[in-house]
């Protein structure tokens, strides 16, 4: 497993073996440009190595502004599915905060064509990248 972005509030690596990048949000309150960070970093690091598979692990991660995430559907998403992007993870405990996030961001996914699901674990989410291998 290879790190590509570390900081207090959110952490960034990649294993070659899934070709999978997973975002891990730590529990803090973040700024707009602390929410684009790592999705930037994710997409620049998508011009190095195969990136298939994305997992974002929610659990920590505090409330979303709309603002935000109306960035992430507008500009992360269709440059990541650009880059080749094949399919996307959320695991989270879901509230219903998380819950309005999640179904604007798989209405997002859905325009793109990619899959998108829901696990509560890592370990679930990569079995699941496996069924594509």
């Amino acid at each position: 497993m290879e790190t590509v972005f570390n900081s207090d509030f959110a952490t960034l690596t990649y294993e070659e073996d899934l070709k999978v990048l997973t975002i891990t949000w730590k529990d803090r309150k973040i700024t707009f440009e602390e929410y684009q960070k790592p999705f930037e970093e994710a997409i620049k690091y998508m011009s190095k190595k195969p990136v298939d598979n994305y997992i974002s692990d929610i659990r920590n991660q505090g409330i979303i502004s709309p603002d935000y995430r109306k960035w992430l559907q507008e500009i992360a998403f269709p440059e990541a599915a650009k880059a080749g992007l094949k399919r996307v993870v959320g695991v989270a405990n879901i509230n219903i905060f998380k819950q309005y996030y999640i179904n604007n961001v798989f209405q997002s996914a859905k325009k793109f064509g990619i899959p998108f699901k829901m696990f509560n674990s890592i370990e679930e989410a990569k079995k699941w990248f496996l069924e594509f291998e």
